[in-house]
């Protein structure tokens, strides 16, 4: 039930940046530790066991009265100097109206104000009756997720 589709009116725009910068620096100090050791780095979709995972709390964004909405969340993890990011979402279209729920989602990095985009995706959910099964965007490069929520003409 899941689609993609590139369609959208309504729209509100949530941005989530997670900024542990303790853990950030901790992290940093053994990544150039292990940088001197290490043997040719890992490809982004595999992260080798030592990684540091970690995830925001739950988000919830609604527009048009709650007639859709999406739960979210956004998770990062560390190896060494890699940082990926992702997010987990569920989808709702709440109101028998002829629109489906749309999200819209981007990966990437905050780079002294400017934002470099790395993965982007649209997904779609229409079913009235119940939220979309969890979904995950899977691992990519960046450490900050956009979610911009829809209601559109289906």
């Amino acid at each position: 039930m899941l689609k993609q589709n590139g369609r959208g009116t309504t729209e509100y725009d949530a941005s989530v940046r997670t900024m542990r910068s303790g853990s950030r620096m901790a992290l940093a100090v053994v990544a150039l530790a292990a940088a001197a050791v290490a043997t040719p780095a890992p490809s982004a979709a595999a992260a080798p066991a030592s990684a540091t995972e970690a995830c925001t709390g739950w988000r919830v964004i609604q527009v048009d009265n709650n007639a859709a909405g999406v739960k979210y969340r956004e998770c990062d993890r560390y190896s060494g100097l890699n940082t990926q990011t992702r997010a987990e979402f569920y989808i709702w279209d709440n109101r028998h109206d002829g629109k489906v729920a749309q999200v819209y989602t981007a990966t990437g990095s905050n780079l002294n104000g400017q934002w470099h985009q790395s993965w982007q995706k649209f997904y779609a959910w229409g079913n009235e009756s119940h939220h979309s099964p969890l979904v995950n965007t899977g691992w990519h490069k960046g450490h900050d997720v956009k979610v911009l929520l829809k209601a559109v003409r289906g």
